[in-house]
């Protein structure tokens, strides 16, 4: 038995060992590292349909600030990791009414990546959310005629239509708050000296009791067709022309304005067949998978009983405008900073100097965006030695904007020391090259007379 035992603990040892010693190998060879990814979008998932996120004014919002995430993992897959790999959010399940701190969860976009949170590794680690429920009520349409016909016409009894059927209320919905405050829909017919009925399609405002515009809600239908009589009292009547377009434009293509030239035309006949006319109609105009503006010229369909009067046109020429629908797109794109007016003897660095931003537009407007390199300019005229934190924003074209805050970048200015000059030492000869003195020649002396050598004379 101890045999056995004694067996079974060198097995689990051995085990051990070998799991200690690949886990050293595996450490010492993929080591454990950070990867941090700033200004990530925040998703909110899971509210109810009959729910909506307001702000603190009680308006809906989709603008949630962006978060920065920093993720542990090893080393291979640190390198691997992008921004698209994880994705940001706040999961509303099951929240009602009221103001909440939800967390904020980092989740893998894709299953074959794995890493963990270290502490404070999501910032902001929670967000606050105010939620209201959706309310949906019916309001009165409050019709205001503006102005009056000139003499010898009379105004007829206005009606409002949607669909080619009277209505009088509409719906309104949105933040229960906010939709509590509507007291009509709102809607302005300006008639002023016209000679023929008016007929126009209106938008609907929604309002308060002090006919003030109230934000954050809709209304079904948001607009409605008014028509408003106008008479002439003689035998005589100026009526609009109304064109007929049949079909529909090609997919992706939509109508975006009517023009006819001349826009009103004069009648004549008697009082009754006078009375009964609201508008001429044209013969039909098809525009069937247009894909560009349709220009005709069509006849009048003249009701039995009346006539143009003299000098006016039996025939009138309709331009149907028809342009792309633009569609609704986000891009994001790297937006360089760059400084200027830096005081002299100043050096400044911003970091980062690169920063990441999203627009929103048209795909022609975000196409025109990208051809050409965003920069952002700060001026540094003025400031001194110190860091400075700018919030920075690119000067952007109509119809694009930004989506969500601008991000923030910090310049440090330091001042270029000012450098001291060396004193330049004499150079000591070296023995190679110490000079050799040069030898002075000694004049020899002459003798003078006083002790100039006397003869010795001959055989002395």
């Amino acid at each position: 038995m101890s045999s056995v035992r004694s067996a079974i603990l060198r097995a689990l040892l051995a085990m051990g060992l070998s799991f200690a010693l690949w886990s050293f190998v595996s450490f010492s060879e993929n080591p454990e590292e950070t990867v941090r990814f700033d200004d990530l979008t925040l998703q909110v998932v899971g509210l109810s349909e009959d729910m909506v996120v307001v702000d603190a004014n009680g308006l809906p919002t989709t603008i949630f600030p962006s978060v920065d995430v920093t993720l542990r993992t090893d080393r291979r897959q640190r390198s691997e990791l992008r921004p698209v790999d994880i994705r940001v959010v706040a999961d509303l399940s099951g929240l009602g009414p009221g103001d909440h701190v939800v967390p904020i969860n980092v989740q893998a976009t894709r299953s074959n990546i794995s890493f963990s949170i270290p502490p404070n590794g999501v910032e902001p680690a929670a967000i606050n959310i105010r939620i209201e429920p959706i309310e949906t009520v019916k309001v009165p349409i409050n019709l205001d005629i503006l102005g009056s016909p000139p003499f010898s016409f009379e105004r007829g009894e206005p009606e409002v239509r949607y669909n080619g059927a009277p209505i009088s209320t509409v719906s309104v919905s949105g933040p229960q708050s906010r939709v509590m405050r509507v007291t009509s829909a709102r809607t302005v017919a300006n008639i002023a000296q016209l000679r023929a009925s008016y007929v126009a399609t209106l938008n609907l405002t929604p309002v308060d009791a002090s006919n003030q515009p109230v934000e954050g809600v809709q209304v079904q239908p948001a607009t409605v067709t008014v028509t408003i009589p106008i008479n002439p009292v003689v035998g005589l009547r100026l009526v609009p022309v109304s064109p007929v377009i049949i079909g529909t434009p090609a997919p992706g293509f939509v109508v975006t304005g009517i023009n006819v030239e001349p826009p009103l035309i004069t009648l004549t006949g008697s009082s009754g067949p006078l009375d009964t006319i609201s508008f001429l109609a044209t013969e039909a105009i098809d525009i069937a998978d247009a894909r560009e503006t349709v220009v005709r010229i069509v006849p009048l369909v003249v009701p039995a009983g009346t006539s143009p009067a003299q000098n006016e046109p039996n025939a009138v020429r309709v331009t149907v405008q028809i342009t792309p629908i633009p569609l609704p797109f986000q891009v994001r794109l790297p937006v360089e900073v760059t400084l200027t007016g830096l005081g002299s003897g100043l050096t400044a660095v911003v970091s980062p100097n690169v920063v990441e931003m999203t627009f929103a537009g048209t795909s022609d407007q975000l196409n025109a965006l990208a051809a050409a390199p965003l920069e952002i300019s700060l001026d540094l005229n003025g400031r001194g030695v110190g860091v400075y934190q700018f919030k920075v924003q690119p000067l952007l074209p109509d119809g694009v904007r930004l989506v969500g805050e601008p991000p923030e970048v910090t310049v440090s200015i330091v001042s270029v020391p000012t450098p001291t000059p060396m004193p330049t030492p004499t150079p000591e000869p070296s023995p190679e090259t110490e000079p050799t003195p040069t030898p002075t020649l000694t004049p020899t002396p002459k003798p003078s007379p006083e002790t100039e050598p006397t003869p010795t004379p001959e055989g002395g």
